[in-house]
């Protein structure tokens, strides 16, 4: 009987934390942020510019110097497809046809130096 009451105690406790493990993220710098591989991806748009930073899982800026990028959203209604370069830092951007919402829908692909590809997907 105690065994069946720890248990029930512990399955409660814990699930505030399972909600909280996958709420929506805010990235050091105000925008959405996810997760790829062994990446965080924040995304930040300022109209037509998009700005994707990139953080490791210990939370230091990752230097983006020979990385690629693609970020496809959903933006009213259609696809938009953005390439991005390094500016920076730990920071890509690229530039839409058309004004990125603060919150845009879609998913971000991040290829490394390596050859590796990771992707962020933002809902």
């Amino acid at each position: 009987m105690k065994l069946k009451i720890i248990a029930a105690v512990v399955a409660i406790a814990a699930t505030p934390l399972i909600a909280f493990a996958h709420a929506p993220k805010v990235g050091a710098n105000g925008g959405a942020q996810a997760d790829a591989g062994s990446f965080h991806v924040e995304v930040v748009s300022q109209g037509t510019t998009l700005q994707v930073f990139l953080r490791d899982h210990g939370d230091k800026a990752v230097p983006t110097a020979g990385y690629k990028g693609t970020a496809i959203f959903v933006i009213e209604g259609k696809p938009q497809r953005i390439p991005l370069t390094p500016a920076g830092e730990n920071k890509m951007t690229g530039t839409s046809a058309v004004s990125i919402p603060s919150e845009p829908k879609g998913a971000v692909q991040i290829t490394t130096p390596t050859g590796s590809t990771v992707q962020a997907k933002f809902n």
